[in-house]
């Protein structure tokens, strides 16, 4: 009997959560819709909506082929960083959590995904 509740699948729905979630915020960048346009002008980051974007997009792209996503891994946790940087300095550490709880998800979505045994333990 095939299991289909394994560390790698847990893995693989980590990183499709974490794809949906960013893969709406990287196209509504790039799209500059109204909400993401105030949110940058209130931080005076205007310049840099669509870049953001396009970085958020190319991290997720990256993150989902399993050849390469430790560099969409990396970028993804950067831009979570810097995220929660900006969280705290400018908007007084509202909303804080979601840019950490995103890149901890990637980042145990990758290791999981990548090494399933190195969570188990072997019965002898």
């Amino acid at each position: 009997m095939k299991k289909y509740l394994t560390l790698k699948n847990l893995g693989w729905l980590l990183i499709g959560m974490v794809v949906f979630m960013l893969g709406k915020s990287g196209v509504s960048k790039v799209m500059a819709t109204e909400e993401m346009a105030n949110s940058f002008a209130y931080i005076k980051l205007s310049p840099y909506l669509g870049l953001v974007g396009v970085l958020e997009i190319i991290g997720i792209i990256a993150l989902a082929i399993p050849r390469i996503s430790i560099y969409g891994a990396i970028l993804i946790s950067c831009l979570m960083s810097s995220a929660a940087t900006i969280h705290l300095s400018y908007m007084g550490g509202q909303n804080v959590l979601i840019p950490i709880l995103i890149g901890l998800f990637t980042w145990a979505g990758h290791c999981l995904r990548k090494y399933p045994t190195c969570c188990t333990t072997k019965k002898d």
